[in-house]
Order: C-alpha cells, then structure tokens, then sequence
C-alpha cells in the first residue's frame, strides 16, 4: 500500500473508532431541603420520572455520619446514575455545602469525572450553589434547584427572631428543639442585603454552568408557597448570575415536590 493510501486509512480509522467510543456518562446528586430527607424524592414522585429515561440509582449516600461517609448501596456500572445526598439539613449552609463536597468526590472516586448534575429542592439548591461558588474546579455541569431560597426567606427570619428570645428556652418542650438547633441556618437564610449571607453569596463569581431555576406559580399566600416567596426562587434575579442567563421553568403552587417536579427534571437531565 503506498504511503498516503496508510496514512488516509488510519486516519478514517480513528474517525470510526471516535464515533463508535463510549457514550457520555452522567451523574445527578439530588441535594434535599430543611428538614427534609432523601427519601424526599422517591416518596413525591421525582424519582420513578427519572428511572422511566433510564437513570439507574445509586442509592443514597450518608455525609458526617458516625462511622464516616456511607454509601448504602454499590453504586450500578451504568452510564447514567443519580445518588441521593443526605445531609445534615439543620446545620449552617456552609456546613452542608462542605458535607455535600464530600459526597460528590466520593462518588467521582468511584465512577471517574463525568459530566455532574445538581438537583436542590429547596434550602438544598442553595447549599448546590454555594458548593460550586466555592468549588468552581468542580467543574458542575448544570445547576437544577426546586423553589429554592436564592434571595432568602422571611420565614427564616421570623424564625431567627424566635431562636433569640427566652421563648427558644422553651422549645424543646414544646416538640421544637429544632429551633435552638437551626439558628445559624436561619441567619444564613435570612433575606439578601447588605451584611447578610446570601449578598455575599450573590455577589461572588460563579463557575460557568448551565443554571434552571424550576419556580412556584405566583399564586394567593393560602395555595401558594408559604415557604419561600417566587422572587427569591429564580437564581435570573441573582446579580451574580445574569451575565450567564439562568433558565427559569414555572410550575406548581406549594413548597413541596411534585411528580411533575419530577417529569421535568428527567426532561433536562435527558434532553
């Protein structure tokens, strides 16, 4: 064979061989909110939307447990895989995003650097974006968040008010230890202005990405959500974050996840 004739067939070889390679592989990590869990997901209906597009699970995975990090289940070999995080959701939102840090190295330990999908409801979104603030050599593929918190919450505020009064002293006899327990969060979650943690939070680069807010319907207090207003869930109104258009989709009426939350989280992560 002459020499160009070599040459030219190598090289439609490796054409072939590139095109014929391995199929992306994707990892999701659903982060949850406040005193929520990550059985959250699979008990509203977001998780049986996403095994229907072939997303396999990888059970959940347990941050600052006793013992250390723990996986509950070995994680499958297939190419798109979700892990549930579960975190410590009462503590700090710094703690959370350190608890959630370690959660996704771990899962890269075992499955490579593949293309990662966070996916926060609620105070969960918050922690995914803080993590990506302070790790951008993460290197997050795209940010989902659920109604989540993103220029605060007069909730946490009320509730911080309460933490700081002799009515705190009470709570744990009243079933509300959870009051004494969440007062950083509360602070951290309080709404955005000067001094606050989320103006800093919301005035700190962030990595590029692929950001979609998923926003509750602006609907009367007594069937809307009374949890977070729909202004603060759309990250498009973090400062931060317009030069790199966030996506915004309107859905639903309350604070809770929904199946259709579901349908359309499997809808982007299988676009």
């Amino acid at each position: 064979m002459k020499p160009w004739r070599a040459w030219g067939a190598t090289l439609v070889l490796l054409l072939i061989s590139g095109a014929a390679g391995p199929a992306r592989a994707d990892v999701a990590i659903f982060v949850h909110g406040y005193l929520s869990g990550d059985d959250a997901w699979e008990q509203s209906g977001v998780i049986p939307n996403l095994k229907t597009k072939g997303w396999e699970s990888g059970g959940s995975v347990t941050a600052m447990a006793p013992g250390g990090l723990q996986f509950r289940k070995a994680p499958p070999k297939g190419a798109h895989v979700f892990f549930l995080a579960d975190l410590p959701s009462e503590a700090p939102l710094l703690t959370q995003a350190n608890a959630l840090k370690e959660i996704l190295l771990a899962v890269r330990a075992q499955r490579g650097t593949e293309r990662t999908f966070l996916i926060g409801h609620s105070a969960g979104g918050v922690v995914a974006r803080l993590l990506m603030v302070r790790e951008p050599d993460l290197s997050i593929h795209t940010l989902i968040t659920i109604a989540s918190p993103h220029l605060g919450t007069d909730k946490a505020e009320v509730a911080g008010l309460i933490a700081n009064t002799p009515l705190s002293m009470m709570a744990p006899m009243m079933g509300m230890d959870t009051l004494n327990r969440s007062k950083s969060l509360y602070e951290d979650l309080a709404r955005e202005r000067p001094g606050t943690f989320l103006h800093w939070l919301n005035h700190q680069p962030h990595p590029k990405a692929r950001y979609l807010s998923i926003v509750r319907r602006d609907t009367p207090s007594l069937l809307g959500d009374n949890m977070v207003p729909v202004w603060s869930q759309d990250m498009a109104q973090v400062s931060a974050l317009r030069t790199l258009t966030p996506e915004t989709i309107t859905q639903g009426q309350d604070h809770s996840l929904t199946p259709q939350d579901g349908a359309e989280v499997a809808r982007i992560l299988t676009r």
